[in-house]
């Protein structure tokens, strides 16, 4: 394993995460006010009196920290993925953002694919972050082909790797992506080389079980790409 080890780069940059969220169009108030008009009013004059006494996106750059980087850090028990064996936190992100979609729509197929007798599109919405990252990562990047086990489904390999350099206190790497042929994955284990998530955009998937593929839509009504791609014969 020692080999694939002999490569770094210093990573001072934006990288991209692709994360479930809910597009703000959705009045967060009708919970609590059953749609009565003056409720909603003083809902949000009193939040407006709070915001006044807290320093300027206090609240905004606080969510966006918590939910576009700290989550996979404190989700105890930690879920098991290509370089996490579930028992520490890690940190994906995309150096672009078409392989954060490409990653994501795969598993959203997987996942809903896997539900026994389902048989209508499924949607889901999810957001995509910048966020900088500064660290020099280990570089494996270009080792998919001599190291096949890197974007294989059995994640043998990539365990023993996730495992042995979190244990070794390494910040992370950067591994070839598994769902897009030239995507190169940020794969984190310190959440202190990330920092100021900013959200760029919606996106909206919507799951096709008859043919199982995912539509995703970047503007309402508009596909931006479909996974995997569909021909056109």
């Amino acid at each position: 394993m020692d080999d694939l080890f002999n490569a770094s780069r210093d990573v001072s940059e934006d990288v991209f995460r692709n994360i479930v969220s809910l597009r703000p169009s959705i009045d967060f108030y009708d919970e609590l006010t059953a749609g009565d008009p003056e409720l909603a009013t003083a809902a949000a004059a009193a939040e407006s009196r709070v915001k006044e006494e807290m320093p300027p996106g206090l609240i905004e750059r606080g969510f966006h920290y918590t939910t576009a980087i700290t989550y996979p850090f404190e989700s105890e028990p930690y879920l098991m993925s290509r370089y996490g064996d579930g028992t520490y936190g890690v940190w994906y992100g995309s150096l672009d953002t078409d392989t954060t979609v490409a990653e994501t729509a795969h598993h959203m197929i997987q996942d809903e694919g896997n539900i026994e007798g389902l048989d209508e599109v499924v949607i889901r919405e999810r957001a995509v972050y910048a966020v900088f990252c500064r660290a020099v990562l280990l570089d494996i990047s270009a080792k998919g082909k001599s190291h096949p086990g890197l974007i294989a489904e059995d994640y043998g390999l990539t365990h023993q790797i996730g495992y042995r350099l979190h244990r070794e206190g390494q910040p992370g790497l950067l591994a070839p992506s598994a769902r897009r042929r030239t995507g190169i994955n940020t794969v984190i284990f310190n959440r202190q080389v990330l920092n100021d998530p900013r959200r760029l955009f919606y996106l909206t998937y919507r799951f096709d079980p008859r043919s199982r593929t995912v539509e995703v839509e970047r503007e309402a009504g508009e596909v931006y790409v479909t996974y995997p791609a569909v021909s056109a014969t």
